[in-house]
């Protein structure tokens, strides 16, 4: 009997010698049985749920393509569910078998005939299935133990250990500090400004290697948003290891394994403070300028060119001013035949000075800064009101609760009937409790602006700290956002009078401007009644 043998495993995590147990076994039967030996096909941790063709499985479509000779009496495999983990797969692979001529016959179940290869295609599809659900049983179970589901992230070390049972503890991790110190330049940067094409170009100019021991890359960094993968969203960073993130679905066509994003109320997550790498502040400093970029075109997106790029407005026409040649700048309207007469120029590294030097000396005039504080004293005020009053009512309702709670459990205590109802209502007044107290912490305390006497000259030396590092190549990056932050608009009028003709207003954003001299975060935006300064260049 002309026999043809076939082996397979699923999984890289398992035995590769597994293939070497299936032909030893496979070849001793056939010798005993005295058949022929014509041909040995494999596949290597394929699933049998990949497909037949021979991008899905070669070894498979290799020994179909030799059935097709019509000169092979058996196909031998150990089992039905070595051929085929998928009912679909199953009964094809059969009816190419049955087509050639040659028959199909198993270690365990001997020769598979149509019914007990249909009973048998069910039953191994349907083992694939449970055996997936298993594991992701296992894994809800290991972050319930404060352990990692999956691999390890950077910045982590494993920390496996064996149990007084002699068993392996998998999934225990400790900090890399060496690789932490990265992992907390990479978010700083990050929510200083920096894209995630730049960290990761100085990464790699640093000669840091990357998570795989190769270079960095900015997907690595910034992930994919839909399946929130990715450094930036890696909440095991700050002490939380999330499960059930994403799913795995197969495609029916192609059978590619594909990632489906579970929804947010399906993810599972436990607190793992010893993993903790990047602190609460900095952390929500990086989300809040993530989700300020979600849904923006990439170009949007882009750094601008120039330190006043989309900042500079013609004061005759309303329209934007733009480099016109390789160092000047001058209205895109007139330029373009839009109708201004505005046919000024201005060098680009001369404005430049002018709108720094307007910046440090014209924007912090005493009544600006003594309007906008009362202003924001004045809100201050009202927060704290009505922070207290709703504070107070939460207060109010969680002293009743308590009681509520207090008396449950003396009931239990005390053998009352109708336990399943006391259990739900304890129940449902500790979820209660619990979102009182989530509430009555997101009562923030507003920020008080102090300034004391030295005030401007702490501003004045600030600046000239920023404009020297805006100065210098190696920090221009980070320096440049910081100071266009403070500008809202640039204003050039023509003004015989004036340097070049032209008279220069800035129009800067004092929340912004008074945050970077106090060294604190700008206030949001609408919480002020006065939000824009102006200041005129000295003619």
């Amino acid at each position: 009997m002309r026999t043809v043998l076939y082996a397979r495993f699923s999984s890289h995590l398992q035995n590769a010698r597994s293939i070497d147990d299936q032909i030893s076994l496979l070849t001793a039967h056939a010798e005993r049985e005295g058949w022929q030996i014509v041909g040995i096909f494999t596949d290597y941790a394929i699933s049998g749920a990949a497909g037949i063709d021979g991008d899905q499985r070669p070894g498979l479509a290799g020994m179909l393509d030799r059935l097709a000779r019509r000169d092979i009496d058996w196909v031998f495999a150990e089992s039905t569910d070595r051929l085929a983990r998928h009912e679909g797969d199953a009964f094809a692979i059969r009816e190419r078998i049955e087509f050639t001529g040659a028959r199909l016959f198993t270690l365990n179940d001997g020769e598979v005939d149509d019914i007990k290869g249909a009973i048998k295609g069910l039953f191994d599809a349907r083992f694939r299935k449970e055996l997936g659900a298993k594991v992701k049983r296992g894994q809800r179970g290991t972050v319930n133990d404060g352990r990692a589901p999956a691999g390890k992230a950077y910045g982590y070390a494993l920390a496996n250990r064996i149990d007084d049972r002699g068993r392996p503890v998998r999934g225990l991790r400790v900090v890399d500090e060496v690789q932490a110190d990265i992992v907390r330049r990479i978010f700083t940067e990050f929510a200083d400004g920096r894209s995630t094409r730049q960290i990761a170009e100085g990464l790699n100019n640093d000669g840091i290697p990357g998570p795989t021991g190769g270079a960095w890359r900015m997907t690595t960094i910034h992930g994919d948003r839909q399946r929130k993968n990715g450094m930036l969203n890696n909440e095991q960073y700050i002490g939380q290891i999330v499960f059930n993130r994403t799913s795995k679905v197969r495609d029916p066509e192609t059978r590619k394994t594909l990632i489906k994003p579970n929804p947010e109320s399906e993810w599972q997550r436990h607190d793992a403070p010893h993993l903790r790498i990047v602190d609460g502040a900095l952390w929500a400093r990086v989300q809040a300028r993530r989700k300020a970029m979600e849904g923006k075109r990439p170009e949007h997106l882009m750094r601008p060119k120039r330190l006043l790029s989309g900042l500079v407005r013609c004061g005759t026409c309303g329209g934007g001013w733009i480099v016109v040649s390789k160092t000047y700048w001058g209205c895109g309207r007139h330029k373009d035949g839009g109708g201004c007469d505005n046919r000024l120029r201005i060098r680009g590294d001369r404005m430049e000075e002018r709108v720094l030097a307007g910046l440090s000396d014209h924007l912090m005039l005493p009544e600006h800064v003594a309007l906008y504080v009362a202003e924001r004293h004045k809100l201050q005020a009202k927060i704290v009101r009505d922070g207290a009053k709703h504070r107070s009512r939460i207060d109010a309702e969680l002293g009743r609760i308590d009681g509520k709670i207090a008396n449950l459990v003396e009931a239990i205590a005390n053998g009352a009937s109708g336990f399943a109802e006391i259990r739900d209502s304890l129940t449902a007044l500790k979820q209660r409790r619990e979102q009182l107290l989530v509430d009555r912490a997101d009562i923030e305390e507003p920020s008080v602006i102090a300034l004391h006497p030295n005030f401007a000259e702490d501003y004045r030396r600030r600046w000239t700290d920023l404009q020297q590092a805006f100065n210098r190549e190696a920090s221009r990056e980070t320096a440049a956002p910081a100071l266009r932050s403070m500008i809202d608009r640039i204003t050039l009028t023509p003004e015989p009078k004036a340097e070049n003709g032209l008279a220069i207003e800035i129009f800067g954003k004092l929340a912004d401007i008074l945050a970077f001299a106090t060294g604190n975060r700008p206030a949001p935006k609408g919480t002020t009644a006065m939000e824009r300064v102006r200041g005129i260049e000295p003619l």
